[in-house]
């Protein structure tokens, strides 16, 4: 079955966005993990000694408080958009395709709405959903193609 016109798709900016916030989380927690490192707690505990300043502590332990706040505001948001991109993905349904998997349903209803974007949906007995892809420029050149199978590696274990 081959289908260009989408049914519902969400626009590729909130994916992106979802992806910087993942990037933007990683980075906060790697930062509040060197916080928090052993290592840096000794130059802590060092300094303290060897110069009498107190007042470095307290403002590291202020920073790693607000680093504790950006990191819930940072989830909170992360959820918020999945929340409202994965209820339109769920509402992503392609006739003749009973039970196609999320991950699968979540790559079409991301680019289902993309101009120039074409699949095409078969079954296979192995590897299950196959998706083939194609996305092309304005001027008709290909953009980009592929295709996603929903087992792809069931065939090793035959």
């Amino acid at each position: 079955m081959k289908t260009t016109n989408p049914v519902l798709g969400p626009n590729r900016e909130f994916y992106h966005l979802i992806r910087i916030q993942e990037r933007l989380l990683s980075r906060l927690l790697d930062v509040r993990d060197e916080l928090r490192a052993p290592s840096t707690q000794r130059l802590l505990r060092q300094f303290r000694q060897e110069m009498g300043a107190g007042g470095v502590s307290q403002d590291l332990a202020q920073v790693g408080a607000l680093l504790e706040q950006a990191i819930r505001e940072v989830k909170f948001l992360e959820s918020e958009v999945r929340h409202l991109l994965f209820d339109e993905v769920a509402e992503f349904e392609l006739s003749g395709v009973p039970n196609l998997p999320p991950t699968l349903a979540r790559f079409l209803a991301e680019r289902a709405s993309t101009p120039g974007f074409s699949y095409e949906v078969r079954e296979d007995p192995v590897r299950g959903w196959i998706i083939r892809w194609k996305e092309y420029q304005e001027n008709g050149t290909i953009r980009g193609c592929g295709q996603f199978y929903e087992r792809p590696y069931a065939w090793l274990e035959d």
